[in-house]
């Protein structure tokens, strides 16, 4: 026979449920390899954890009302923080949104120009973009916030390898 101590939690489990479903415990010993008085011992410890968690009468636990109320009170609050938080989040994605459109109005109506005026090569490729500071007529349209920067796009030919700007007064405007 086998030492107790050799045998898992789980063949324990198993054994008591077979002296419980009516096997003769001198067979479930041999077939286990466990000594009958653990097996009594086992079987007589699982039955009373057994009837004390079944035994009638034993009621659930009571909750105080203090601490619902509290508890409620604080789901409250919660709520309408969530709430103002999803308003908000509504807010900044209309504005996302509204902002993204200038953008691509922007980008698009930038003026291009049709061909280089170094070489007069037809093909002119965007190259970058650099920024200036707004000029004096616009600083006091513009000066609501103090890091206005105007962004000027330009092009290249790939001809003749020369920059070439859009002039100042066909410009358009990109505020960041």
């Amino acid at each position: 026979m086998r030492d107790s101590r050799s045998i898992s939690i789980k063949e324990k489990i198993l054994i008591v449920c077979q002296v419980i479903a009516g096997e003769k415990i001198q067979r479930v010993a041999r077939k286990h390899g466990a000594s009958r008085p653990s097996i009594y011992a086992w079987t007589q410890k699982a039955l009373d954890i057994l009837e004390q968690a079944l035994k009638p009468g034993k009621r659930g636990p009571k909750f105080k009302k203090g601490k619902v109320d509290a508890k409620d009170k604080v789901i409250e609050e919660q709520k309408e923080k969530i709430a103002e938080l999803n308003a908000l989040i509504e807010q900044k994605e209309k504005q996302i949104k509204n902002l993204r459109g200038k953008i691509s109005l922007q980008k698009n109506s930038l003026p291009r120009p049709l061909k280089c005026p170094h070489c007069g090569f037809e093909k002119i490729y965007k190259n970058g973009t650099y920024k200036i500071e707004p000029e004096r007529f616009f600083e006091h349209l513009l000066k609501k916030d103090k890091e206005i920067e105007i962004i000027i796009q330009q092009f290249i030919c790939p001809y003749c390898r020369s920059s070439v700007y859009t002039p100042k007064k066909k410009r358009k405007i990109i505020l960041i």
